[in-house]
């Protein structure tokens, strides 16, 4: 060490039009009741092998799957691809059912949710998750999250399940604009 401390500036020596806030890389903790499991990936020189649902566990290390889909029933498996530019699917809550979301390998999504249940801790907190490409999650929605999700590669897929059959007649799909302003920012991809 040369013994010489380090030059320390004031923010008075910035010029004002870029004296701004210092840069948070604090993160809100997660809405009450999501919950994310990270999904194993056993690799060899063929390829990849992944489980994404287990009833039960029946062996060593089947245990964490099958606990994230305990009490979990399963109503309704779905598969969607989209394909438009600039897509954002959502905002929408539901009542009487649960979504367990997935975005499969190569493709990409950023999850944006919102607590919209009144008697909730974590009443009107976003989170967002960013998923696939290898950041394999299965993310549980529970009943009065809001949620939806802007498709970050093209195509973009979604396989998720639901705890209740879909019934046009009665539906359970709540809107919010996807512009809401507690949302609105978080479907942008920042930059720095």
């Amino acid at each position: 060490m040369s013994g010489k401390e380090t030059p320390v500036l004031l923010p008075e020596a910035i010029g004002e039009e870029f004296v701004t806030g210092v840069k948070s890389y604090a993160k809100p903790g997660p809405i009450d009741g999501v919950t994310v499991h990270r999904l194993q990936r056993f690799v060899d020189d063929r390829g990849f092998f992944q489980e994404i649902y287990r009833a039960k566990a029946d062996h060593p290390g089947s245990e964490p799957l099958a606990a994230f889909f305990r009490n979990v029933p399963v109503a309704q498996m779905n598969f969607t691809i989209v394909n438009a530019e600039n897509h954002i699917k959502g905002l929408h809550y539901h009542l009487k059912q649960q979504d367990i979301w997935f975005c499969p390998h190569p493709f990409k999504a950023k999850y944006v949710l919102l607590d919209v249940r009144k008697d909730s801790p974590t009443y009107l907190r976003t989170q967002v998750i960013v998923s696939g490409d290898g950041n394999d999650l299965l993310v549980r929605i529970p009943e009065g999250v809001a949620h939806g999700y802007r498709p970050l590669t093209n195509p973009c897929a979604l396989f998720y399940i639901v705890t209740r059959t879909f019934d046009p007649a009665d539906p359970d799909e709540w809107r919010i604009a996807w512009d809401h302003p507690l949302v609105k920012d978080l479907w942008e991809i920042p930059n720095g």
